[in-house]
């Protein structure tokens, strides 16, 4: 090989440094912003937060039901289902905010009064909770609900006058 075959490879060292280099600068973009468009509907957000409350995952199930409430504000279900994990969790006030937040889409539903009548309970708030559970109790006479006054008569006996 002559002064041909070095010409031939002498602009090879160069040609390797500009692939280099242009690989390297490829991998060094911007990042890319991709909003991504939301395709559960209120329905199935409300499902996943019932599954993920289930399995003890309390702040996914939060995230879904608030994502459920966000796409269709008119629909009671997610509102009861926070009512019911705050209870869960201890958070009385706000399940005492949800469960009011239902009634004001449905006022006769006995069941969420039962749950915010339990709620009030927690929050020493007796005679609150007797005025909603006995109201409960006007629209359908249930076990559970009797239950509930039970309990209320119970702590109202034992509390400090």
């Amino acid at each position: 090989m002559g002064k041909t075959g070095q010409k031939l490879f002498a602009g090879l060292p160069v040609a390797i440094l500009l692939l280099v280099a242009a690989l390297l600068l490829s991998s060094c973009a911007l990042p890319k912003i991709v909003v991504m468009e939301d395709r559960l509907t209120a329905e199935q957000h409300n499902d996943l937060g019932y599954v993920y409350e289930q399995k003890g995952i309390f702040d996914l199930a939060e995230k879904e039901y608030l994502l459920a409430v966000k796409k269709r504000e008119d629909w009671q279900v997610p509102y009861f289902n926070l009512g019911n994990l705050m209870f869960k969790i201890g958070d009385f006030k706000k399940s005492e905010k949800f469960f009011r937040t239902t009634l004001n889409y449905n006022p006769n539903n006995s069941d969420v009064m039962n749950n915010l009548a339990n709620a009030l309970l927690m929050q020493e708030r007796h005679r609150e909770a007797r005025q909603v559970i006995e109201q409960a109790l006007r629209i359908e006479n249930k076990q559970e609900y009797l239950d509930t006054l039970r309990t209320i008569e119970k702590r109202e006996s034992a509390a400090p006058q």
